[in-house]
């Protein structure tokens, strides 16, 4: 209670006592203000309750039969008021008429000093439930590292009217992190092994080299070397070699670019929200009196219907269904995304190591104009071509998605050109539909390409989903070009649930202009218990039939085995495939085999990283995100994992590599307790790291080792060491405590060791000799004596020895 209150409070009590609290309590509304004592004010002190909710005590003014609240009650209370209420001075203190909030009502309980005053929920301000802010963790400091990931592809293959042929493939990058960045190179290795002039020659070529820096502050990443040119809603991205720029918002995890869809409701009183989408309950909240507005759950995507159900205290029932519409490509408004890009294009990438054309400038910007209108412009200006566009994303009624953009392009050889796209879509529960259209004259050039553009570009589709019929869905494509006329393809499907699990679907698919064909598909899906599902497809095209039929295990998160067979009829010929899958925890072994009456192939793989950091070196899966140097010095083969799986195992000096953590995000790295022997005591077995993207850190867990033992301990009077007494090991932190009889239980013993015994002023110490065993034993020892020691008196000030 405010001080203020406290006083006014107490004033009135003994008010009350003197001149008594009955008299006529009407809700008047007040007519003017008065910086006097009128001769009906008096302050009554009361117990309060707002729309069935406890408000505290309250010390309140009736003035001629109206009832006056402080400024400061309004605030606590939640209710509105219009600006020009009058407002009446009454002891150095403002009151505002209570009837001056909408539906004002008061009750009052003489016996129990108490009033119930009842206002419309329109009284109140209303309840935001929003998101809370996203506050991005602590990194934890990166470890230099050093990183090669590799992927060797061996082929042989026979051939029934021609020699065979053996290849050896092989992709690798190399990588180095630090607390600065990360700095990665490709390269792909071609035919390492043929010495036959008439098969592609061997070779390494370079793919990608590129050191990329992320700045959290900013949520921008920094790259430089190879890379690929953003784009919004149209064109093409680009690949180019040098500079980089732009907004990343993956750098903070759980940051949502898109609007948030926002529901309101009304209270009448402290009510249960629940929100469902799509008749799913999603989220349950609770919201005081007054209107409330719910924007706090970022997964309404797309379109569909949230029925929010209000129950109040006294169990009454309010039911409000809004439909909602969100799209990822809209930004939320204020918030802006944009790119920039200087250097030179890549030309013929894994063909040549450095071959770069034009140089370039490029650039993209979005920004949310308002929940519903997003809008952005891309820029190239090269040394032969230059492109401008800008283009909007908006939301359409029916809670669909419009798309619109210009662009025009001036090309050193072909001139000027004009680009222009319009598209719409939607998707909800059980219905979706797209259509997009988009034309360019024979002049308009991008960068990077340089062939002609498609004159006009028509594609649309539409799906029905019901839960109990299946799933339908249609879809039209027709592609007109400048040069070799126009094609136009037709498709439909149709899947069901059989079987419980299973799914079949049939598919017809038609091809018109240039080109003719069609081809029909029915194929039947049916999952089986242990990640293993059987497929059987038949096919009509081009007047043959072909099928097969197939079943296969995928692998799983952790280590395993996974297969797959294969035996069908293909241009007219019986053939058959098979393959067989082994992933550990330091990579992924791979071997596939097929077969026709004209060739048979033998295909076997590895996939793999090696990482050393720290001094140490470590094989692994490939590194594709961050990853940890685990430490639990002196202990081998303990299991070491995160999100409840345990991925790898401490080596001989008690080290493991941890992959696949999640960067920027809070990983728990965590120890197999039942992997650790019971003489190993740690503070936790659990260890939270925040890592920078594909970088390695360092966890340490701190391991007291020794054995532990039950010792009997007695004083010098033979009586047993009181209970509470605290014990410490002479060159350990830890303390230890006597419990009933004199004894205690230690740990981190030698096989000798010096023991301190504290009580009170009295510090005795003992010796303890552990007997030959097994460290995981717990002997029981004693009784030891503990032996007092001999303190010096303090010496006299002034007195000579």
């Amino acid at each position: 209670m405010h001080q203020s209150k406290a006083h006014a409070l107490a004033v009135a009590i003994g008010l009350a006592a003197m001149l008594g609290v009955s008299g006529p309590l009407f809700a008047q509304t007040a007519t003017g203000s008065s910086s006097g004592a009128a001769s009906g004010d008096r302050l009554i002190p009361l117990e309060v309750v707002i729309n069935n909710t406890e408000g505290g005590q309250w010390v309140l003014l009736e003035r001629n039969g109206a009832l006056y609240a402080p400024e400061e009650a309004f605030e606590e209370w939640r209710l509105n008021r219009h600006p020009d209420t009058p407002v009446v001075d009454y002891r150095g203190q403002k009151w505002i008429p209570l009837s001056s909030a909408p539906g004002f009502e008061a009750r009052f309980d003489y016996a129990n000093q108490s009033v119930e005053l009842v206002f419309s929920p329109q009284a109140f301000a209303a309840t935001r439930l929003t998101e809370k802010v996203v506050v991005r963790p602590e990194l934890t400091p990166a470890t230099p590292a050093a990183f090669l990931n590799y992927d060797l592809s061996y082929t042989s293959s026979a051939y029934q009217d021609a020699p065979g042929n053996r290849e050896l493939g092989a992709l690798t990058e190399l990588g180095l992190s630090a607390g600065g960045g990360v700095l990665t190179s490709s390269f792909v290795g071609h035919n390492l092994t043929s010495d036959d002039s008439s098969t592609v020659p061997s070779s390494w070529v370079r793919l990608e080299t590129v050191y990329s820096r992320d700045f959290l502050d900013s949520n921008t990443t920094l790259r430089l070397g190879d890379s690929t040119t953003r784009r919004g809603s149209w064109g093409r991205p680009v690949y180019f070699g040098g500079l980089q720029l732009g907004r990343n918002f993956a750098l903070t995890p759980g940051f949502i670019s898109q609007p948030i869809p926002i529901l309101s409701g009304t209270s009448g009183a402290p009510s249960t929200v629940e929100l469902y989408v799509n008749d799913v309950l999603r989220q349950t909240s609770n919201v005081p009196s007054g209107p409330f507005t719910i924007d706090n759950f970022p997964l309404l995507t797309g379109s569909g219907d949230a029925r929010i159900v209000v129950r109040d205290v006294l169990g009454r029932e309010t039911v409000l269904d809004q439909p909602f519409f969100t799209h990822t490509s809209l930004l939320e408004q204020g918030l802006t995304d944009w790119s920039g890009e200087v250097g030179a294009v890549r030309n013929n990438l894994g063909i040549s190591s450095a071959d770069y054309g034009q140089r370039f400038a490029s650039g993209m910007i979005r920004h949310g104009l308002s929940k519903s209108l997003t809008l952005e412009a891309q820029g190239e200006i090269g040394q032969s071509t230059q492109n401008l566009g800008l283009g909007a994303a908006y939301a359409l009624p029916f809670q669909a998605l419009g798309q619109a953009a210009l662009s025009a392009s001036q090309d050193q050889t072909a001139g000027a050109g004009t680009d222009w796209v319009l598209g719409v879509q939607r998707s909800s529960l059980h219905h979706g539909y797209s259509a997009r259209i988009e034309g360019a004259s024979v002049n308009y050039r991008q960068l990077g390409l340089s062939v002609l553009p498609y004159r006009m570009q028509i594609s649309g589709n539409y799906t029905y989903t019901s839960d109990y019929s299946g799933s339908l869905g249609m879809a039209f494509a027709r592609i007109a070009t400048y040069d070799q006329g126009e094609l136009t393809t037709f498709s439909g499907n149709y899947s069901t649930r059989v079987f419980n699990k299973s799914a079949l679907t049939f598919t017809a698919s038609r091809v018109v202009g240039s080109e003719e064909g069609y081809s029909f598909v029915v194929s039947l899906l049916m999952p089986l218990d242990n990640r293993i599902n059987v497929t059987s497809n038949l096919t009509r095209r081009a007047g043959q039939t072909e099928g097969y039929v197939s079943a296969s295990k995928n692998l799983g998160y952790d280590t395993g085995t996974g297969w797959r067979t294969l035996a069908g009829n293909r241009a007219g010929q019986n053939y058959g495939e098979g393959g067989f899958y082994y992933q550990g925890d330091k990579g992924l072994l791979t071997s596939d085999m097929s077969a026709s009456a004209a060739t048979q192939t033998v295909r076997l793989g590895a996939q793999g990283g090696l990482v050393a950091m720290d001094g140490h070196m470590f094989m692994s899966r490939r590194i594709q995100d961050s990853f940890a140097l685990v430490e639990v010095p002196g202990y081998a083969d303990v299991g070491v994992g995160f999100q409840g799986s345990v991925l790898t195992h401490t080596d001989k000096d008690g080290v493991a590599l941890l992959p696949r953590l999640l960067p920027y995000q809070r990983n728990s790295v965590r120890l197999d307790p039942t992997e650790l022997p019971i003489s190993a005591e740690l503070d936790s077995i659990e260890q939270v790291v925040i890592p920078p993207a594909r970088s390695g850190v360092k966890v340490v867990f701190p391991v007291r080792s020794g054995r532990g033992a039950l010792i009997h301990i007695k004083l010098e009077n033979g009586e047993d060491a009181p209970a509470g007494a605290a014990i410490e090991l002479v060159g350990d932190k830890e303390e230890f405590f006597v419990a009933r009889r004199g004894e205690a239980f230690i740990t981190g013993l030698q096989d000798k060791n010096t023991l301190r015994m504290r009580r009170n002023d009295n510090i005795c110490s003992f010796e303890v000799r552990l007997p030959p065993g097994n460290p995981d034993d717990i002997p029981r020892i004693g009784p030891v004596t503990c032996v007092t020691q001999q303190q010096e008196s303090p010496k006299e000030e002034g007195v000579q020895p």
